[in-house]
């Protein structure tokens, strides 16, 4: 009797969360014989460092490097929110390693460009889906990081928990960093056709996200044409609201 054999996923959290928000979609991807791995890059979650310690987006991403180093055979790399800023780091480093590039409501930027670009352009600010997160983030006293007031707890629901549920949100306010370093709010990737051009790209836009607008997600698209497009009705977080569903398009993506 022959094992089917089935592509490793790895999934690569946003700005100020750890690798096991995306917990319940690793479940169901396991139990559909992917096996799932949710690093915490530098300064979340398990890991010890500061925001303040990391240098930049090499460093801020080692953890998922190292993973994709020892790979025996490519993977598929998913990242949500500021995760996005990873993934196109990632993808022109080791497009070897990668099978298939997965923006879920991702910061997709184009070479030149940073995820601050979008975040300060006046369509950004003045969407007013995004209202409520101006109001939360600011610049840390330092310069070093983006610090998200986490007591605003009904703002902080507005933006990235809309359409969670009271146990999801209250496990994220526990695990969240209230920094986050600016690495990868900086970072810019100089993209290539050998390397991050040939990577298969998929974006999951989610159409509810307030912490991401649409708008934004889609001027993204257009940015950094080519990636085939599917549509969540959910908030910024489907990881938590909607997991079967999310599972379920990701593991297709991953066949």
């Amino acid at each position: 009797m022959t094992t089917l054999h089935r592509s490793a996923i790895v999934m690569v959290h946003g700005a100020w969360h750890w690798g096991g928000c995306f917990h319940k979609v690793a479940t169901l991807l396991s139990a559909r014989g992917h096996p799932t791995l949710l690093p915490d890059l530098k300064s979340h979650g398990f890991d010890p460092a500061t925001y303040d310690q990391v240098a930049d987006i090499a460093d801020y991403t080692a953890s998922v490097a190292s993973l994709l180093e020892n790979a025996a055979e490519p993977v598929v790399l998913v990242g949500h929110s500021m995760g996005g800023v990873a993934l196109t780091y990632l993808g022109e480093k080791y497009p070897e390693k990668i099978s298939k590039l997965v923006y879920l409501t991702a910061f997709m930027t184009p070479a030149g460009k940073s995820a601050n670009d979008y975040l300060f352009s006046d369509s950004y600010m003045n969407d007013l889906s995004a209202k409520d997160l101006f109001e939360i983030v600011s610049g840390s006293a330092d310069g070093k990081g983006v610090t998200l007031n986490i007591h605003e707890r009904l703002k902080v629901r507005a933006s990235f928990y809309g359409d969670c549920s009271a146990r999801d949100i209250a496990i994220a306010a526990n695990n969240v960093v209230s920094t986050n370093t600016t690495a990868p709010y900086e970072a810019r990737t100089v993209t290539t056709p050998g390397r991050f051009w040939s990577i298969p790209r998929v974006y999951i836009e989610c159409t509810k996200d307030r912490a991401l607008p649409l708008g934004q997600q889609r001027q993204m698209q257009a940015d950094v044409p080519g990636a085939r497009v599917i549509a969540m009705e959910s908030g910024h977080s489907a990881f938590f609201s909607q997991p079967e569903l999310l599972a379920q398009i990701i593991a297709r993506e991953a066949q």
